[in-house]
Order: C-alpha cells, then structure tokens, then sequence
C-alpha cells in the first residue's frame, strides 16, 4: 500500500515540475512572440516556393516560437486557406522538425551542467522587475525572462521529483524494461510517441526524456528510442488541426506524418551503424556510462549527466537534419503521394478564413501573420473580379452570362470572408496584446472594409457592363481603351497594394500610382462629360463610361488607403 501510494506521489510530482516547465515554456513563446511579431509576419509573408527558403522559414519560426506543433498548426492552417502550397507546407515542416531541436539543447547545455537555482529565481526576479517597466520592449523581454526562469524552475523541480539510482524500487521496471534489443527500441519509440500526443509537446516529452537518463534510469539507447517517437508524436497536433479541413490541409498534415516516420524507420534500421556511432563521434564523452557505478561521486555524476543529455541533443539534431537532407529533393514525391492518399473532391476548394481559429495559437502577433495571409488572399479575389469585369465590358457580343454569375458570386464569397476576419479580429482583441498590436488590429478592421468595398465596386462595374450590353448601347472602341487604360492603373495600385502587406512595397510608390489614377480619372471625365454635351452624342454611353471612372477612382482610394494603415 505504501509502495502505491509513494508512485502515486513520484508521478503526481513529476507531473507537477511538468506542468511549472511548459507554463515556462508558454510564457516564453508568448512573450518572443510579441517581440519578434513583425519579423515573423514578414518572414511567413514573404515565403516562396523554394524548397530550401521554406525549411529555414521553418527553422526560423520554430526557433522562435520554440514549438514546431505551433508552427505546423499555423502552415495547415495556410494551407487550408489556399495561401501556402502544399510544396511550401512541405518544406517548412521539415524545417520546423529542425528549429524544435533547440530546446533540447537549452535543456542539456544549462539543465543538467549548472545550479539551475542560481540563475532561475533571479531570472524570475529581473524579469518581474522589467515587465513594470513603461518602455514596451523592456517589459516585453522581462516576460521572455520570467519564462526561462520558470522554466529551468520546472526543470530543477523534475530532477529533485525523480529519485536517485540509490533508491532502485520505485523505477526499477524501466531500467528492466530497456534490455530487449529490437523490441525494446520499438517499444520505447511507441511509447515516446504515445505520450507525446497525449502531451501535445514533444519539447516536454524531450525534457523528461533527458532527465531520466541524466539520472541514470533510462539507458543511452532507450533514450534514443524516445526521442525517435517523440518526432512521431509531434505531428498528432497537425492531424488534429486539419480535421474538418480541406483535402490539401488533410496532405500537408499527412505529409508531416510520413516525413517522420520514413526517419524513424531508417533511423531505427541504422541506430547502431549510423546515427548514434555518428552523434559519438561528434560529442566527446561515453554516454552509456554505468550509474551504478559512480553513485557517491557527485562530479562523476553531474559530468555523466551532462553527457548523456548533450549526446541526446545531439541526437535528437542529426536525426532531423539527416532526415530533413534525405527527403528535401523528395518533396514532389512525397506531395503525390500524399495527393493520392487524398485525393481531389469534385467540391474541393479553399476554406477562405475558416482556418482562422484564435485558439490553436498563443498569441495575437502570430495571428495576425494569417489575418495578412486573408487579406493578400481578398485582393487576389478583387483583382480576379476587376479583370473578369473589364474582359465582360469590352466583349459585348459574347455570351459572358456564366462570367458574369461567377464574378458576382466571388463578390459573395468577398462578403463573406470579410465578415470571418472581422470576427476572428474581434476574437483576438480579446486577447492580451502589446499596444502596437492593438492599434494594429484596429487597422486590420479598417483594411478588412476598404477590401470589401473595392469587391462592391468591381460588382457594380459587371453591373453596368450588362446594363449596357442589354439595352444595347455598349462602349465604344474610344470608351474600351479609355476606361482600360485606367483600369490597367488601378489594377497596378492593387499588385502594389498585395506587396506592401508583404513587406515588399511602399507608400511613396503607392502614392505616386494614386497621383496617376487621379490624373487619369480628371482627363477622362472632362473628355466624356464634354462628349456628352456635344448634339448627337450617345448620353447614355458616356453616363455609363463616367459611371465606371467614377467607381475605378474609388477602387484607386481604398487602395491607397489600405497601405495608409497597414
């Protein structure tokens, strides 16, 4: 009875120095979120379909966010919306599996070769001091200081909860358990895989992981095993988020998955004849190191704890980037398959801005990175729909009825997806955010209204073009290269506008597009309101063409009104 209610206690504990360790951990990618906010969003924005930029944007945002299951939650997420590739979803994952690598190193490089206690609690205690500061970015990184002081807390609180080598009964079963060759290491990758989705953190399933064997209860190799299935573990977060997702979300997450299973299974085949003999070759030290044998040699101790944790780290990083090299000219292969496994619906189509869901992510900032991605998303839509409009008002003798019904149905489907960001952009003012992020958020909500507009104005265009059409008094030859010309500007001011949410244009170009249009918009006007007075001209033709001008120079303002405010 005893001896239950003592394991009752040791996991209770465990789970207690866990749970101070990821509130660590949280407060941490929370608070670099918010410093780094801006340069994250530019870095996502600014992806391409470059295989290789896309594994360092992964690596990058994961290093930052310090958890890859955020970074993939947000790439299924774009996925989903129809703003990421499937080739980019690819290549970022496999460069988020690298970034995640990091907090292991934090753990083995600090954790187990100093006094965590000496820093921690004034680690806490500076950070506390710096968060009442009135300057944002000193409060900000006082948060980010917190954090790692509660962090190695946990971590220091972990190594105390598990008991010594010395007091064998209470974990004697694991040590037994690890002896079975290929069965045990199946067994114990299962097991790392198991619970880290329960944990939906491969980061604190590495940190246990590492202090079970730096406290000697976990052989090197069972270890090893661990780790490999925490890799496995990690993508269960992907594939929950792209449940009741589009097929191509369902592949990025599916993709995820194969990717590290394939380096499971090789790593696995090649444990004893690649990966670990590698990972001693680059890391001095022997860490399969008898505990037994040095107990009541606190030095040995520590430098065999050190040992073992930094081999596993190291571990842990030669298997994602081997992994990551192998597959990365595999990436077409891999998206086929997956393509196959999924395969297209006859109704498959972009979720727009039903991706966007305030709780699968910790803050704000990263959040807004998506809002960016629907709004880029709303000009393609509107500039589609100006283009479609122009195509309708210069062919008056095609039948165009099924262009036309598609450029208004888009014009719906504008609507809507301005009224799921506005939604989603009041879910997040719930949330804590910086007062940059705030006034941020407030012009989002403007931007979100100027686009919906500009998709009213290019509904009223195709409106016109069949007015027109019907009463049989289209444009002119004149009035179609007049009005294009014009639009061909506005449509300019639209490319620019997608590049600035980018981070790739800016105001002063913009503004010298909207001097053009205005020019432009004066000259025509004065050209047709003359026509129109002129005997035998055709009044309602150039009413029409005026009308048009009119509702292109509108498009032309909100235009410039949106780089205004982002």
């Amino acid at each position: 009875m005893e001896a239950a209610i003592s394991i009752v206690a040791l996991i209770l504990t465990v789970l207690g120095s866990l749970g101070v360790f990821l509130l660590g951990m949280k407060l941490i990618s929370e608070a670099l979120q918010k410093v780094a906010g801006e340069r994250l969003k530019s870095l996502l924005a600014k992806m391409t379909s470059n295989r290789f930029s896309g594994v360092l944007t992964g690596l990058a945002v994961t290093g930052v966010l310090q958890s890859s299951s955020a970074t993939t939650v947000i790439v299924v997420s774009f996925v989903s919306a129809g703003l990421f590739t499937l080739t980019q979803a690819i290549s970022v994952i496999m460069g988020a599996n690298i970034g995640t690598t990091v907090t292991g190193w934090i753990v083995a490089l600090v954790g187990f070769k100093m006094e965590i206690t000496l820093f921690a609690l004034p680690a806490i205690a500076f950070g506390v001091f710096m968060s009442f500061m009135k300057h944002v970015k000193i409060k900000l990184w006082g948060e980010v200081l917190v954090g790692f002081g509660i962090l190695f807390l946990g971590l220091s609180l972990m190594k105390d909860s598990i008991p010594t080598i010395s007091n064998p009964e209470q974990l004697a079963w694991l040590k037994h358990f690890s002896g079975g060759g290929l069965w045990s290491t199946l067994a114990f990758v299962l097991f790392g895989t198991v619970i880290t989705a329960i944990l939906q953190s491969s980061s604190a399933t590495m940190t246990m992981t590492l202090t079970l064997a730096a406290m000697g209860w976990l052989p090197y190799s069972a270890a090893a095993a661990l780790v490999l299935g925490e890799n496995i573990g990690t993508t269960a977060t992907a594939n929950l988020a792209a449940i009741g997702a589009p097929p191509v979300a369902k592949r990025a997450a599916l993709a995820h998955l194969f990717f590290n299973v394939f380096g499971v299974i090789w790593a696995v085949a090649l444990m004893n004849i690649y990966w670990l003999p590698m990972v001693d070759w680059l890391v001095p030290g022997d860490p399969t190191v008898d505990f037994n044998t040095i107990q009541g040699d606190p030095a040995a101790l520590a430098l065999a704890a050190g040992v073992v944790s930094t081999h596993l780290a190291a571990a842990h990083t030669l298997f994602n980037v081997t992994n990551t090299a192998i597959m990365l000219p595999f990436v077409r292969q891999l998206e086929r398959l997956v393509t196959r496994i999924v395969p297209e619906t006859d109704d498959e189509a972009p979720a727009r801005a039903r991706f966007l869901d305030p709780s699968r992510i910790g803050s704000a900032e990263i959040n807004v990175v998506q809002v960016s991605k629907a709004m880029q998303h709303m000009i393609s839509l509107v500039r589609n729909m100006l283009k479609d409009a122009f195509y309708i008002v210069a062919h008056p003798h095609d039948d165009l009825g099924k262009m036309v019904e598609k450029t208004l149905g888009i014009e719906r489907e504008v609507d809507q997806l301005e009224q799921e960001v506005l939604s989603y952009l009041a879910a997040l003012g719930q949330m804590p955010v910086s007062e940059a992020t705030s006034r941020k958020l407030s012009d989002l909500v403007q931007n979100t209204h100027r686009l919906e507009r500009i998709g009213d104005h290019c509904a009223v265009i195709v409106r016109i073009a069949r007015r027109i059409h019907s009463a049989g008094t289209p444009f002119s030859e004149e009035a179609i290269e007049d009005t294009h010309r014009l639009y061909e500007q506005v449509d300019r001011s639209l490319e620019h506008v997608s590049a600035f949410i980018s981070g790739s244009g800016s105001i002063t170009v913009g503004e010298e597009i909207e001097d053009r249009i205005d020019s432009t918009r004066r000259k025509l006007r004065g050209k047709y309101v003359q026509k129109m007075e002129q005997e035998g001209a055709q009044r309602a033709q150039c009413l029409a063409v005026l009308d048009t001008i009119t509702h292109l120079e509108e498009i032309g303002d909100r235009a410039v009104g949106i780089i205004r405010r982002a």
